[in-house]
Formats: C-alpha cells, sequence, structure tokens
C-alpha cells in the first residue's frame, strides 16, 4: 500500500535491502484475500473453477465468521502479510496461527485496522492511532485517509467489534481456511520453494534494485523514506496480480511465481503474454502514450478517456507480458521497459523458421 504522507529528503533516495522469501503463510492470506473480496474471478489465472471448489469447501462458519470479521473487504487480509515474516521459522501458516494465539488481541487489531503501515509509526500516527480505538470517529476518518487501508466503515466495525473477538474471529478465520480449503486445495510449497531456490542463484550477482526488477518483471523501486527492507514473496495462486503492502519499515511485494517448464510443442508462455497483451486496442493506445515517457494512473486515464480501474487492469497485462515497467517510491509511474520484443523473431522461433 503506497504510503503518499512520507516524502524522500533531498538528494540520493534511501538505501534498502531486497530479500527473497516464501512460505504458505504468505500464498494462505493472499488466496483468503481473493476468496473475501469482490475482484473479477476471470482476473485471475486460477479462473472462475477455483472460487467454485473454494467455496464448496468453505463450511457456512468460515463464511459467517469472515463476514462478521472484514465483511467482503478482501485487501484487508494484505494488511497481516508482515506477520508471516514476523511469526519466523518456515513462514508457513501453522507458525503464523501460533503467533496469531500468542498475540496481544489489541496487536492483532492495531494490525488490521492498518497501525503497522509506516505512516502510522509515526508519533502523530501512533496518536491517531491510539484514539481512533478509543471511539474518536474523527480519527477514524483520518486514519483511513492517511492509511490507505480501506474506507472508515471496515475500521470503524472493527474497533466497535472489540480487540478480543476481532482476535478470536480473526484465529477462527485463519485456522478453518486452512483446514477446509487452503490446504485441500494445494498450498503450492513445492512450487514456491522451488521458485526462490532458483532466483536465489541469480540473486547473489544482483543489487537490491536489480532483484526487485528480475523477481517483479518490471517494478522498479528506488527507494523511499521509511523503508529500509523489501521482502520479494512469490505467489502462485494470484497470478497475474502484484500484491504489495507495507508492515513498519518493510515493503512486502508478492510476486507471480514462475513456471515450470513448456512440455514439447506447447507455445513458450512468455510469448503467449506478448502477443495477449498485444491483442487489444486500448492496450495498444497505452503503449503509445508511454512511449512519449512515463506517466501515472491519472494522466493515462485522462488521455485515454477511461477510468482508472480499466485502465489498471490493462496495464496489469502489458506489465506481466514484460512490456511495460511501474516505478515505486514517492511517486508511481508506469513507463515502457527498455527493449521492446522482437515479435517476428520470437514467431519464427516457435515455428521452426527461425
Amino acid at each position: 500500500m503506497a504510503n503518499p504522507h512520507l516524502r524522500q529528503t533531498a538528494g540520493a533516495p534511501p538505501p534498502f535491502v531486497a530479500t527473497l522469501e516464501w512460505g504458505t503463510g504468505y500464498e494462505a492470506l493472499l488466496a483468503l484475500s481473493m476468496f473475501t473480496g469482490d475482484e473479477p474471478q476471470d482476473s485471475y489465472e486460477v479462473g472462475k473453477a477455483w472460487f467454485t471448489k473454494a467455496r464448496a469447501a468453505a463450511s457456512a462458519q468460515l463464511v459467517s465468521a469472515l463476514r462478521a470479521l472484514v465483511g467482503t473487504d478482501g485487501p484487508r487480509w494484505f494488511l497481516l502479510l508482515g506477520m508471516v515474516h514476523e511469526a519466523g521459522g518456515a513462514h508457513d501458516v501453522g507458525r503464523l496461527l501460533s503467533h496469531l494465539r500468542s498475540s496481544r488481541p489489541d496487536d492483532v487489531l492495531t494490525a488490521l485496522i492498518g497501525g503497522r503501515l509506516p505512516a502510522l509509526r509515526t508519533t502523530e500516527g501512533r496518536v491517531l492511532v491510539k484514539s481512533a480505538l478509543a471511539g474518536e470517529s474523527r480519527a477514524t476518518l483520518a486514519l483511513a485517509e492517511r492509511s490507505h487501508a480501506g474506507g472508515p466503515a471496515v475500521i470503524r466495525r472493527l474497533i466497535q467489534t472489540g480487540d478480543k473477538e476481532v482476535k478470536r474471529l480473526t484465529v477462527e478465520v485463519v485456522d478453518r481456511w486452512n483446514r477446509e480449503v487452503f490446504s485441500p486445495m494445494g498450498d503450492n510449497a513445492v512450487a514456491l520453494s522451488a521458485d526462490v531456490n532458483t532466483r536465489s542463484k541469480s540473486a547473489r550477482r544482483m543489487s537490491s534494485h536489480r532483484l526487485v526488477d528480475f523477481s517483479t518483471g518490471g517494478i522498479t523501486y528506488e527507494g523511499e523514506a521509511g523503508i529500509d527492507r523489501v521482502l520479494l514473496v512469490p505467489s502462485i495462486v494470484t497470478r497475474p496480480w502484484i500484491t504489495i503492502s507495507e508492515w513498519d519499515s518493510t515493503k512486502i511485494i508478492c510476486y507471480r511465481a514462475g513456471r515450470p517448464a513448456n512440455a514439447a510443442g506447447e507455445p513458450n508462455r512468455d510469448m503467449v503474454l506478448v502477443y495477449r497483451a498485444l491483442g487489444d486496442e486500448t492496450r495498444l493506445r497505452l503503449l503509445r502514450e508511454l512511449a512519449a515517457g512515463d506517466r501515472r494512473l491519472a494522466e493515462l486515464a485522462q488521455a485515454l478517456g477511461l477510468s482508472k480501474s480499466t485502465l489498471h487492469g490493462h496495464l496489469a497485462v502489458l506489465r506481466t507480458a514484460g512490456l511495460i515497467r511501474l516505478s515505486l517510491g514517492a511517486d508511481k509511474k508506469y513507463g515502457l521497459r527498455p527493449g521492446l520484443p522482437d515479435l517476428n523473431r520470437i514467431l519464427a522461433d516457435y515455428i521452426g523458421r527461425g
């Protein structure tokens, strides 16, 4: 979650360290966010079949506890990603549950209302969180605006529920989700581990900036005030989307994990993504606009006369195909990646006429 309230000091951006980390605890929360939210099901590579199977497996008790806790606010679970890292060990669901059970109720509630985001870890931010927890309505509104962690209604409901009940419901939801849905459907542990092991071999020769770009397939991160670590976490269930959250001074970027090698005769997945990305008029117009220079989402929306939500999906497709990059930091802009693909060579290589 971007933090517009922290400003970089003059000069070079502050340094940061990027590391790779995997764990089924991350994957479980990301999958839970999908199940909870109302994003279009066909926007995920797992497709509608995954959602149908998950809903069939989920008990009425799980759904009831989930709705009582966060309603349909799927991104709310991103705020607990840092707790997976904090739990340590294998970063699996069991470790996350142990950490949740041993946590103080007010710590769980604070995390769920965005209190561990960097924007709220300042002295002023801590006062704001304390005031919101005390029931001050103005503080709740200010907290929602400053943290960008959802609307005030969800935050207000969490606070009114009370920290003990919020902790109980959180543990129940994560535990039931793991037992009823996530583990039976496959936790992707083997593939996630393999992705990190493969990337780690190349990471030894990379700077932190290069590792972020390499792992995410086009996110440029120069650093920003308040962040000293970037945690790169692979995900399979949320492909092709990238999830970004923050926890204290750590930025967490959940990138799409790599795929196994194609069987003989099957087209290369990257080739399919490139041609699919180019087979749309709006995406071609986006590329033409970005050829003139980096642009913010609002600038692209104005130039093309389309909504931000519509363009966001198209930009994700282009980035997944490796055609554009996203720059994060004090500002957030999209731009063309250097070296556009040679379409003639890609196609000729596949059909055997290279």
